[in-house]
């Protein structure tokens, strides 16, 4: 099998969420449409876009956390 070519996309966590939610109705038609093959690979997409998500979620909290410090750093 051959590599494939890949892409860097910037998405915003909302776009990210409307993404998942694009593929949870792809992936509900494709197997109601007996389409296995599609129904999993969109499977697959919005399990990928999930953890992106939670990444994205977790580096959230982390700055948050570090933001929290330096502040309460600056009033000691």
């Amino acid at each position: 099998m051959s590599e494939q070519a890949s892409a860097v996309i910037k998405l915003t966590k909302s776009e990210i969420e409307y993404t998942i939610i694009a593929l949870v109705l792809a992936e509900e038609t494709s197997f109601t449409l007996s389409q296995t093959d599609y129904g999993n690979m969109f499977n697959k997409l919005r399990k990928d876009f999930i953890k992106v998500k939670d990444l994205i979620i977790e580096k959230e909290g982390e700055h948050e956390k570090n933001k929290i410090r330096k502040d309460a750093d600056q009033n000691r």
